[in-house]
């Protein structure tokens, strides 16, 4: 389905025109079931959503605790154009760096969720973050994920563009990132 009528994403402003009304509803839901599930951490987590075809134009949050979300609230970015970051509302430049080369090389990643449940978090952490499938909980990732072990901190563009390299096969659908969720 084409969209002609995207709102200039340069500008990295909230749209009150509701383009994509549904999909920011639905984003912002993720957002507030993210914290009641108690799989955040205050701003430093971030979730995307593709709005086009090839996936290259996405929503995306600015930074602000999951809880505060609203679908108005969600920003909408094109992955060929980095973001004004001096904006007060501007994605954190790591959320771009990930969320922006995943969308922009893997048009099969939709929806890509960034966050760090407790339990991801201590499996990262582990010198071997394996999951095995031994019960119908974890067997549902068997063959569906990638370990990073070569996470190197912060996820600038370098980073992301990794990352996406990893994802870049549809049957991956979880990353779990070394040391780090």
């Amino acid at each position: 389905m084409k969209r002609d009528n995207l709102p200039d994403h340069k500008s990295v402003t909230t749209q009150s025109s509701f383009n994509y009304e549904n999909e920011r509803i639905d984003l912002a839901c993720a957002f507030r079931w993210t914290v009641r599930m108690g799989m955040h951490e205050s701003i430093a987590n971030h979730f995307s959503l593709a709005v086009n075809d090839d996936g290259t134009r996405f929503l995306i949050n600015p930074k602000r605790h999951f809880s505060r979300i609203k679908a108005s609230d969600l920003l909408l970015l094109d992955t060929k154009e980095p973001p004004d970051f001096k904006h007060p509302d501007a994605p954190d430049v790591t959320a771009w760096g990930l969320h922006g080369s995943i969308h922009r090389h893997c048009p099969h990643a939709r929806c890509v969720m960034h966050v760090h449940p407790i339990y991801a978090t201590v499996l990262a952490s582990l010198a071997d973050s394996n999951l095995p499938p031994i019960d119908q909980n974890s067997a549902i990732f068997y063959k569906r994920y990638v370990i990073d072990e070569e996470y190197g901190g912060l996820a600038f563009e370098k980073e992301g563009e990794r990352c996406a390299e990893m994802l870049n096969d549809p049957k991956i659908k979880v990353m779990i990132m070394g040391n780090h969720g």
